[in-house]
């Protein structure tokens, strides 16, 4: 049996596995793993068919005369290496975009791509993190200086805001969430849907989709109102207090005068603020509901401001900051590419910050060639026509693209526009460390290859193997991914042998709490910063209020109904692992979610076929009616092929901080087919 950590998820929960005659045949969640604890979910129980399902990918694709055809490894390496040469030759290093998707993460592999980035010449190295996280953590660090994560194992309440972590990907097991109940703690979830986690809660506070803002500021106005702040922390360690103070207790902030723009009754929110100001500890733990709005980096500034003048900031059971180890910066061989990345005019923090290019940017790039021409794009791991919004302009700019390869385990959507497929291997057939600064843990924890790869090669080497045919082999010296793991890990003073030895867990520090009272907090002002000076130097609104956060959604005949979209299912990751059928099983049609009597008024009965339109776009889907969403809501979850959600959303309504678009507060229209 080998010890190793699942990538069926980006959360890397404990596996253990075993093999008979070389071959894996069973696994089962590990108990000493110091996340996970055994737990498993339907995806990760799933990682054995995944390494046996026969749609992965056995040898290298490569284009000839319009077909795809099966090629060795050394002539598909080549092939690559001369139409990247060309378009660097023709068009400059900034002609290449790179494209790093969640199905191979945000750590080591991602570092190999940015290092092959810089060599290359090209700025637009661009990830996942233009539409999913990013945003929260920026939130996170422009009014704190760095990211918090909740610690539910020892709070007495916690507020999940815009997450599912029964169905998705949070940095916690539900089970932490049953624990907390059995010991007398208290959950509130703010959703426009009874989730599977807002079943649970001891509150739900059903909001009106994009009113989040709202909803904070009238649970502020209480706290504020009232005096239950935390005068002492918020005196000594909050810049611009008085200020906001002043601004929030103003009665248009009440949640009476907001009761109308959320949806929720003043009297469930004044509940809520109190419970929430007079527990301690508390907590919040923030999700992709808040972030994929036209102004959620303003919104989740609000919340990050409520959980530190509530004194909830790096205590026990309150909302912590788990410092990353100190690793080798493997991205850096040569300076930054002196061109400035996609995005960078327009989203300047995000770039500066991200130090990368918004990948949203692309599509619009690629077709009109402003600010310049982007003839190339390498995709590994991601999908962007069914994971972006404005799908059909995704589509039309990669069919537009000169030279387009997919680095994936099996043939993705996107594959059918490329010229180039390059097969990995699944994560049982490669080595990799991970940090877990998300899940509050000071561990490094080590991927370990079970098998040698059955089909394809860990992404590391097929990046090391394509800068050797570039002619970047003197910066890429390592002959297999024990060699980079030692690199990164180089100023621990720890190496792979080491990380095998310690069972796959290596704690690198101790938790020690309240660390900004030996070093402040690491903003320009060294307090938690309302009015940031960082925002106002860039030329953005430096205050978390928006002068307009009052004003009335856009509604209309032609577009009735509140659409949100992007909702996880368990068993599938994004557009992921709908080829394996035990998972298959669990959600195997497209469905859209409708309150029965808005059904009703539609003419619409359980698995009846309708159409969904937007301003953007129109696709078609069976209805699932349920009790467990607003009735003026309806809810379309992403990663479907033939109903896929952002056919309906827009790419140009965006957050004016982060870039994020807007995917869950949209208008739409429903009729029955």
């Amino acid at each position: 049996m080998i010890s190793t950590i699942c990538r069926m998820c980006p959360q890397g929960c404990g596996l253990e596995v075993t093999l008979e005659n070389g071959t894996p045949v069973s696994l089962k969640g590990s108990k000493d793993h110091p996340y996970s604890k055994g737990w498993l979910c339907p995806k990760g129980r799933a990682a054995l068919d995944l390494f046996h399902s026969p749609h992965r990918l056995s040898s290298p694709l490569i284009r000839k005369e319009g077909e795809l055809g099966s090629v060795e490894w050394e002539e598909a390496l080549n092939f690559s290496a001369e139409r990247l040469q060309r378009l660097r030759d023709l068009y400059g290093p900034q002609s290449l975009a790179i494209y790093q998707g969640e199905g191979i993460g945000h750590q080591e592999i991602k570092y190999y791509m940015k290092r092959f980035a810089n060599v290359y010449g090209t700025p637009n190295f661009m990830g996942v993190g233009s539409i999913c996280n990013a945003a929260r953590t920026m939130a996170d660090t422009i009014t704190l200086g760095g990211v918090t994560k909740p610690d539910i194992a020892n709070t007495h309440l916690l507020i999940i805001w815009g997450a599912n972590p029964f169905a998705s990907n949070e940095p916690f097991p539900p089970k932490e969430i049953s624990q907390l109940k059995k010991r007398g703690g208290k959950l509130v979830v703010v959703d426009p849907r009874r989730t599977e986690v807002a079943s649970k809660a001891d509150v739900h506070l059903a909001i009106k989709p994009g009113r989040d803002e709202i909803l904070i500021l009238n649970m502020l106005h209480v706290i504020l109102g009232e005096d239950l702040w935390d005068k002492e922390f918020t005196e000594k360690w909050v810049n611009g207090f008085r200020r906001f103070h002043e601004t929030v207790v103003e009665d248009r902030y009440s949640p009476e005068n907001g009761e109308a723009l959320t949806g929720i009754p003043s009297d469930s929110v004044r509940q809520v603020a109190r419970s929430y100001a007079k527990t301690k500890p508390a907590c919040i733990s923030m999700g992709n509901g808040l972030e994929h709005h036209s102004f959620g980096i303003s919104t989740m500034r609000l919340l990050v401001i409520m959980k530190a003048i509530m004194g909830n900031l790096d205590v026990p059971g309150g909302d912590l900051f788990t410092p990353r180890p100190k690793l080798k910066d493997m991205t850096t061989p040569l300076p930054e590419p002196s061109i400035p990345p996609l995005g960078s005019e327009e989203f300047r923090l995000f770039c500066q910050w991200r130090k990368e290019a918004r990948a949203l940017s692309l599509p619009k790039a690629i077709l009109e060639e402003e600010p310049y021409p982007i003839k190339g794009l390498i995709i590994a791991g991601g999908n962007p026509s069914l994971e972006w919004p404005n799908s059909s302009q995704t589509r039309e700019a990669l069919e537009k693209l000169e030279f387009l390869m997919v680095i994936d385990v099996v043939r993705s959507p996107d594959s059918q526009y490329a010229d180039a497929i390059l097969p990995a291997c699944t994560f049982l057939e490669r080595d990799e460390h991970q940090m877990n600064v998300y899940q509050n843990l000071h561990n490094i924890t080590f991927r370990r290859r079970v098998v040698e790869p059955a089909h394809g090669l860990p992404d590391q080497m097929i990046w090391v193997k394509l800068a050797h045919k570039m002619g970047f082999g003197e910066y890429f010296p390592w002959q297999n991914c024990e060699e980079g793991i030692d690199h990164i890990l180089s100023p621990l003073g720890v190496t792979y042998r080491d990380l095998v030895s310690k069972g796959g867990i290596y704690e690198y520090e101790k938790r020690r709490y309240k660390k900004y009272e030996d070093q402040g907090f690491p903003t320009p002002s060294g307090k938690v910063e309302i009015y940031s000076e960082r925002l106002n130097r860039l030329g953005y609104d430096p205050s978390p209020i928006r002068e307009d956060a009052h004003q009335k959604a856009d509604e209309s005949d032609q577009f009735p109904l509140h659409l949100t979209t992007g909702g996880n299912l368990l068993c599938y990751l994004h557009w992921q692992f709908r080829y394996i059928p035990k998972l298959r099983k669990m959600a195997p049609e497209p469905l859209f979610e409708i309150y029965p009597n808005t059904a009703l008024q539609y003419g619409l009965s359980e698995g009846e076929m309708a159409e969904i339109q937007t301003k953007n776009g129109k696709i078609q889907l069976k209805a699932h009616l349920t009790d467990d969403i607003r009735p003026d809501t309806i809810h379309i979850p992403q990663g479907w092929e033939d109903a896929c959600a952002n056919e309906l959303t827009p790419s140009d309504d965006t957050d004016p901080i982060s870039g994020f678009p807007n995917l869950k507060s949209l208008r739409c229209s429903v009729r029955k087919i």
